[in-house]
């Protein structure tokens, strides 16, 4: 097994402590100018806060990776340091666009495309083989650099949904990046282990001011665009990894794809969901809603802080079955455990929905129960609105539906 020198140890300790500092020290200052210069996100129908609230915090982040990039310099052995560098100053500067001036969607997905598309230059970001998992292996330079770059854009987008209340964004990053870091660690991969390192460290030093009720800041789009892609990179880093190199965690190369989707867990069941109900109803799969999971768990009465931790740990549960089952019980057993939790989520997200159309379909699943059990009593008796209501309590006390 490889290890990493001690000094290099020492170095990840150092470099994870003083992120965690300089973002400390930035954010205050960060949310003071803002406040001067009146830079802050107002309130509307689908915010879950009802004050203004500076919108920079991503700032600290982005002074935090360049930071970092520069310290793990000595770690670069592919010379992609610049190539990161580039793609994240795009993605940067167009989420400081967005929340100085609103931008329209079709040029802020602009900017991600060509932030995403620089990235392909280099071989390490793109996914060029599926190494046999579902029975594809090498991949056209086309099709490989399409793949890579569907999945890094739908990754950003998706991290950027999820920053939708306190807490939520840094908690199921923090979850991310740490399962990141011990991967590249246990493959002394030390340039992506200083950056996912990092991202855990700027993400919990923001938790302290996002959770504050009178420091209050938000990372905005300058700061969720740019973690975004910063995982998106490192995800198509372990993508595009030959099958030695995961021996070192006794995984097989056809397990990965499995075991990412389960360290994304949060972000990409999100999407997905509330992409499809858009879909279902007509409308264009951006448009802004309150469908997403953060939302209906607000308006099932959890505190920000409690839905934060409830995304965090449902994401932490689900990295660390996956991990356990793809190593010790192969690829079929894996995917029929990401499709159970799967179906966990949606049928609690379903039943804690509120929403109208959420309730209407509610209505019609438990007219549809209550007329099958009055066929499987085979009584012909007419059934009164007293025997419906009698129906809708037993519904309730076991919890069926929520109802």
């Amino acid at each position: 097994m490889l290890e990493v020198f001690p000094s290099n140890t020492v170095l990840s300790v150092i470099l994870l402590i003083g992120v965690f500092l300089l973002t400390l020290f930035l954010l205050p200052r960060i949310r003071e100018i803002s406040l001067k210069l009146g830079l802050y996100d107002t309130p509307d129908y689908r915010s879950s806060h009802s004050s203004i609230v500076p919108t920079f915090g991503g700032v600290a982040f982005y002074i935090a990776l360049l930071l970092t990039l520069f310290l793990a310099q000595r770690f670069d052995d592919n010379n992609v340091g610049l190539t990161l560098l580039v793609s994240i100053s795009i993605v940067f500067f167009i989420g400081l666009k967005d929340d100085l001036q609103n931008l329209s969607p079709k040029k802020k997905f602009l900017g991600q495309i060509i932030a995403v598309a620089i990235l392909m230059i280099q071989s390490d970001f793109r996914i060029v083989s599926f190494h046999g998992f579902l029975g594809l292996y090498e991949l056209p330079t086309i099709l490989s650099i399409g793949l890579s770059m569907f999945f890094i854009l739908s990754l950003i987008n998706a991290y950027n949904l999820i920053d939708g209340i306190d807490g939520m964004a840094s908690i199921v990053g923090i979850v991310i990046a740490s399962s990141y870091g011990f991967i590249f660690y246990k493959l002394n991969m030390l340039l992506y282990l200083a950056i996912s390192m990092s991202i855990v460290s700027m993400l919990f030093g923001f938790l302290r001011f996002n959770f504050s009720p009178k420091k209050k800041i938000f990372m905005g789009d300058t700061g969720s665009l740019v973690i975004g892609l910063t995982l998106g990179l490192l995800t198509l880093k372990l993508l595009s990894l030959g099958a030695n190199a995961f021996q070192v965690l006794a995984l097989d190369r056809q397990e990965i794809p499995l075991l990412i989707l389960g360290i994304l867990f949060i972000p990409v069941f999100d999407i997905f969901r509330v992409m499809f109900i858009r879909f279902s109803k007509g409308r264009p799969v951006f448009s802004p809603d309150r469908n997403h999971i953060h939302h209906i768990l607000i308006d099932a009465g959890l505190s920000h802080r409690r839905a934060s931790v409830f995304c965090g740990l449902g994401n932490m549960f689900v990295v660390l079955s996956m991990f356990y089952t793809t190593r010790d019980l192969g690829v079929l057993a894996s995917f029929f455990v990401l499709l159970f939790f799967t179906t966990v989520f949606l049928l609690m997200f379903f039943g804690l929905n509120k929403s109208y159309s959420s309730k209407r379909i509610k209505v019609k699943l438990r007219n549809f129960l209550f007329f099958t059990s009055k066929a499987f009593k085979l009584q012909t008796k007419e059934y009164s609105r007293s025997h419906r209501l009698a129906f809708n309590q037993k519904l309730k006390r076991i919890r069926i539906l929520f109802f």
